[in-house]
């Protein structure tokens, strides 16, 4: 093994994968001696070491069985950034878009190792391409058949279980973005007078898929340590101001807070903010006050803890600096917290300075096609994604594991747009050549 470490085995080098490889093979014991039936898709809440364990009972316990499974998922991502890549380009620089996506090197992660990110992004990219599928259709004027009305709804809800299984608190986030979506889909059938054919059954789909999401974020979704520290901070303040962040009504004045000063969980109540809003940002701060506790070597803006939601809405600036141009030339070079990141790092400058080219024809291609709100919307749903991760991870190793799904569906978009605008230059220039 060429990247050795403490524990690594059969060649896995991620410390997660490292757990979740332990438990499948405890797993895989399980369902020889029991049968099937000691088979779980979470145990011990970790969904990759569910899908592992099915994997090692029928294949043996070696990490090199997921290897299928996991191209499979990768590939399909790719796909679906080519058909959403398609609704903006012609087949080629689409095509050269989604080849970006499925060859950087740092898909390796969740690619040959155990990991959640696979389904995420997979989940994350259906739901986006669902619902660009729903607000298209929804703006024509011919009827639809039923059987392409069940695709067009299978999409978003199968991306939205993917991603329930992968990482469960996400689901919030889809249904929050739903919702918003819902607001440029009302407002363009109001603008075309009412419902009529595609915009009804737009319509029913959008809501049963929102319905759906609601279902699995409200009652399906396990305690998240956020709710722990929420419940420790109430407790310990012992005051109705707890009671108001998690949803109350209390009247008490602002100057009240959810825990002393100086407590991990301490938290500055706004005055400005209904109650479910601020336990959503508390639970930010939480998350990212408990990413900083894992320790690494790409932890940034350590300084920067999140007592407050205005603190967290004052950060917002730096967290999009650092959710689109990480990493930044600090992390170019040095030493990682594993030898496989150390080398990672060595060829991350280059390859982010290409990112860096993508983004500009990504700023280029949205100014192209500024009139087609689709574009508007698929960047909208990416730039959630990318801000709420680079608030709530400091890490950023991790930060670049969460964000890829969202980010480089950015990045292939600006690789068409370059492809496009070569291929428009060069068809240009033959007309010319050809006269002379």
């Amino acid at each position: 093994m060429f990247f050795s470490q403490p524990g690594s085995a059969d060649g896995l080098v991620i410390l997660d994968s490292l757990g979740f490889d332990r438990i499948a093979k405890e797993k895989a014991a399980e369902i020889a001696s029991l049968g099937w039936s000691a088979w779980e898709l979470r145990p011990r809440t970790n969904s990759p070491a569910g899908i592992a364990s099915a994997f090692y009972a029928l294949f043996g316990p070696s990490p090199s069985s997921m290897l299928p499974f996991n191209a499979l998922v990768h590939a399909l991502s790719a796909c679906v950034v080519m058909s959403i890549l398609r609704k903006f380009f012609s087949a080629l620089p689409a095509a050269l878009g989604a080849l970006v996506f499925v060859l950087n090197p740092a898909s390796l992660e969740w690619v040959a190792q155990i990991h959640r990110d696979g389904v995420f992004i997979l989940g994350n990219l259906l739901f986006i391409l669902g619902v660009l599928g729903l607000f298209e259709n929804s703006r024509a004027e011919i009827p639809l058949e039923p059987w392409y009305c069940i695709k067009l709804l299978l999409a978003p809800i199968i991306g939205t279980l993917l991603v329930w299984m992968a990482r469960p608190y996400w689901v919030q986030i889809m249904l929050l973005s739903s919702l918003l979506v819902s607001i440029p889909f009302a407002l363009s059938i109001r603008i075309r007078k009412g419902f009529h054919g595609r915009r009804l059954i737009a319509a029913v789909m959008l809501g049963v898929l929102i319905s759906v999401q609601f279902c699995l974020a409200r009652y399906h979704t396990p305690f998240e340590p956020a709710d722990v520290a929420l419940q420790s901070a109430i407790s310990e303040e012992g005051t109705s101001r707890g009671a108001t962040l998690r949803g109350g009504t209390s009247g008490e004045s602002t100057s009240q807070e959810v825990a002393r000063e100086g407590h991990p969980y301490f938290w500055r109540q706004s005055s400005w903010l209904p109650g479910a809003i601020e336990e959503r940002f508390f639970r930010m701060a939480i998350a990212r006050r408990a990413a900083m506790t894992q320790g690494g070597n790409t932890l940034v803006d350590t300084d920067r803890r999140f007592n407050s939601a205005g603190e967290i809405v004052c950060y917002i600036p730096r967290a999009l600096q650092l959710g689109l141009f990480s990493p930044l030339p600090e992390l170019w070079g040095g030493q990682a917290s594993t030898p496989a990141m150390t080398l990672a790092r060595k060829v991350m400058g280059p390859i982010t300075i290409g990112l860096y080219v993508c983004l500009l024809g990504l700023v280029l291609g949205v100014y192209q096609l500024r009139r087609n709100i689709s574009v508007w919307m698929m960047l909208g749903l990416c730039f959630i994604g990318i801000l709420l991760f680079a608030l709530a991870y400091p890490n950023i190793g991790t930060l670049m594991r969460y964000r890829y799904g969202f980010y480089m569906l950015l990045i292939s978009f600006g690789v068409a747009f370059w492809t496009n605008f070569l291929l428009h230059s060069s068809r240009a220039e033959s007309p010319q050549q050809s006269r002379t």
